[in-house]
């Protein structure tokens, strides 16, 4: 059966709409998504491909993840910058996960629901593109990150890699620490969000070794077993 959700849900994630077929990747194609964690989905979240495919003269992309608590939501953000300085956006969101009622209670095609990614797409103009450039400039999003900075899946965090003229870059922010006060490009993109999915804004929270849920109530709901990122230098370590 994980074959079969890494499978139907990889042919999701890559399906685009004309809109922005000029800008389609098919590095989501290998996004897995069981119950819990997919090493597919560390590499997507590391950027593995933009990194590997990030030499002169190749495209200047932008993937940013905001991970929102793992078992309530995460959304990502592709950005594909174009030559005439206009980008396409592609984005996606992943909602409660964590909950395995959704998959018992389910028959049919329905059982996958969980896993599928809600997706939206725009095309930005120039000036839309130049403000939100520099916004993540004001933001270091280029890098390089703190090293050793750890993201829990539990916790409030972005990440973003890219590549951009040939030069790859990796930047990490983990709320509510010092570095999330920097992010200032988060309104912007989730003004451009038109997935209809109302966006999990950081809280206040307790410490996230205080909330891996090994409570009888959590195992038996599937939120047992967590993850955790750690960022080296220039990128995620290596897993």
């Amino acid at each position: 059966m994980r074959v079969s959700f890494a499978s139907v849900i990889g042919v999701a994630l890559a399906a685009l709409t004309s809109a922005t077929d000029a800008f389609a990747q098919r590095a989501d194609r290998n996004v897995d998504m069981p119950v819990v964690r997919s090493l597919n989905w560390f590499g997507y979240v590391g950027g593995d491909d933009i990194r590997a495919a990030c030499t002169p003269g190749g495209r200047n992309r932008i993937r940013l993840v905001y991970n929102a608590l793992w078992e309530e939501q995460v959304r990502t953000y592709e950005i594909f910058l174009q030559p005439d300085g206009t980008a396409g956006l592609n984005i996606g969101v992943l909602a409660d996960q964590g909950d395995l009622t959704n998959i018992l209670a389910s028959s049919g095609t329905d059982v996958l629901n969980p896993w599928r990614m809600k997706k939206g797409e725009r095309l930005l103009d120039a000036g839309e593109t130049r403000d939100l450039m520099g916004l993540l400039q004001a933001s270091a999003a280029f890098g390089p990150p703190r090293d050793g900075l750890r993201l829990p899946d539990n916790d409030f965090w972005w990440t973003v890699a890219s590549c951009r003229n040939g030069v790859w870059g990796f930047q990490a922010y983990h709320y509510p620490t010092d570095g999330f006060a920097n992010v200032k490009f988060a309104e912007k993109l989730f003004a451009l969000d038109n997935v209809k999915i109302p966006v999990n804004r950081p809280r206040k929270l307790e410490p996230a070794e205080f909330r891996r849920g090994f409570d009888s109530k959590s195992v038996q709901r599937g939120q047992g077993n967590h993850w955790m990122l750690v960022v080296g230098k220039d990128g995620l370590q290596p897993r």
